[in-house]
């Protein structure tokens, strides 16, 4: 069960004024699709199609791919499962830290796991995946496309799963599905939801080899995409809407945000290619700042202490604007001075 989920809100009620936790852009303008929602409402009042053939389709002419290379899911979170489930007993290679998911589907399906220690990747079986999250989450990093694409092509005994899921939250070049078509060892995730910040309508994909996509169709539960998902993804890839209008800018924002959080003593903050950021904070554990800064700011942050290979003094934000930021930071430094006065 995946209990340490972002944006956990709905604790804290008309507390929360400021929502840092969530990596997912908090300024989308939604209007058409909620104009085309309600306008389509009575979808609710009947059965989905069992699977989402028509919006599949859709989905490979977006990406310029062959139908049978696609596969919708209920957000990014159905397509690792049903990976994993695919693959039961196989061995998984999970570099740390990274999306706690990819360890719990695996420990699910008995896959025999690898955190990347040099020791055990000498004894691991053959068969075996390798879990690549590009842009990773927590950190923010990015693998550059050509070592990422070397690694797959030159390694077709194994197979890897790479999940760009907040591909459209940085400036890196992605893999491109219609460049990976000769590519039979790789299974790509992609995320509709965070690309049109709808991560409550739950819309994934897996792209990847006709013969893998046919055995994932082969256990995915009938109607797990709901009728409002599926309307909501045919008017997007319809529309194409540009839901992060100025992603320089924003990003740049996100650069500024680290560095002034990085000018406080005791507080380092990794370096990263998308908006959110991995930060450590020396002279207090998250927890402490967390409830802290909802109580005096309403200010919510991601506590990333469930993820393997942290511990409890590091926690992630994601950039807002450049007044929400500065007040962040400006909290932070209270705290660290309410620390210093209460030791």
């Amino acid at each position: 069960m995946i209990y340490g989920h972002a944006d956990d809100t709905y604790r804290y009620g008309d507390k929360l004024k400021l929502n840092f936790s969530s990596n997912i852009y908090a300024w989308a303008d939604l209007s058409g699709l909620k104009e085309h929602l309600m306008q389509h409402f009575e979808v609710v009042c009947h059965y989905p199609e069992s699977e989402p053939s028509i919006l599949e389709k859709m989905l490979a002419k977006h990406l310029g791919v062959p139908e049978n290379t696609v596969m919708i899911t209920s957000g990014a979170n159905e397509a690792i499962f049903l990976i994993a489930q695919l693959y039961k007993g196989w061995a998984s290679i999970i570099p740390q830290p990274t999306f706690t998911a990819y360890e719990y589907a695996c420990k699910a399906f008995d896959h025999l796991i690898s955190y990347d220690r040099k020791d055990e990747l000498e004894i691991m079986p053959e068969d075996r995946i390798y879990w690549i999250c590009n842009p990773n989450n927590p950190t923010g990093n990015v693998l550059v496309k050509p070592l990422v694409n070397r690694i797959i092509r030159q390694n077709t005994r194994y197979l890897y799963v790479v999940d760009q899921s907040f591909a459209d939250y940085t400036l890196r070049p992605m893999l491109k599905p219609s460049e990976m078509v000769d590519c039979y060892n790789l299974m790509l995730i992609g995320s509709l939801s965070k690309k049109y910040c709808i991560p409550g309508l739950r819309l994934g994909y897996v792209f990847s080899s006709p013969i893998i996509i046919d055995r994932l169709r082969q256990i995915r539960q009938p109607w797990s995409v709901n009728s409002m998902a599926i309307e909501a993804g045919k008017y997007l890839l319809t529309n194409d809407p540009k839901m992060i209008p100025d992603l320089k800018g924003y990003l740049t924002e996100a650069q500024r945000l680290r560095k002034e959080l990085s000018s406080i003593e005791g507080i380092k903050v990794l370096k990263t290619d998308t908006s959110f950021m991995l930060v450590y904070i020396e002279f207090a554990e998250v927890l402490e700042l967390k409830n802290w800064l909802i109580h005096h700011y309403g200010i919510l942050i991601r506590d990333t202490s469930d993820f393997r290979g942290l511990d409890n003094h590091y926690f992630r934000i994601v950039a807002r604007n450049e007044k929400d930021d500065n007040q962040l930071v400006a909290a932070i430094r209270e705290f660290k001075k309410w620390k210093e006065d209460n030791p």
